[in-house]
């Protein structure tokens, strides 16, 4: 049984793979409201790291916490319906 969720979070479709930082998340015994904590953070870092190296603009912060958030609560939700019983 997986207990890290691995984020692989692009900061957008325009930066590439130039902008692309791995996040590893454990979920292991966290409620998913912690889940969600966890993942918020590693978007926002990843998001700040990507501006930092102006691999996105500051208008485009927002956006790329957004969708790294989506992305990462996607793969929690994936891992969790394949978790066994």
């Amino acid at each position: 049984m997986k207990t890290v969720l691995s984020l692989l979070l692009l900061a957008t479709a325009a930066a590439g793979p130039a902008a692309a930082q791995d996040i590893r998340v454990s979920i292991s015994g966290k409620s998913p409201a912690v889940i969600h904590e966890d993942i918020e953070r590693a978007a926002q870092a990843v998001c700040n790291t990507a501006y930092r190296d102006r691999a996105v603009g500051f208008f485009e912060l927002n956006d790329c916490v957004r969708a790294a958030s989506e992305d990462g609560e996607q793969q929690a939700r994936a891992l969790a319906a394949a978790k066994p019983s």
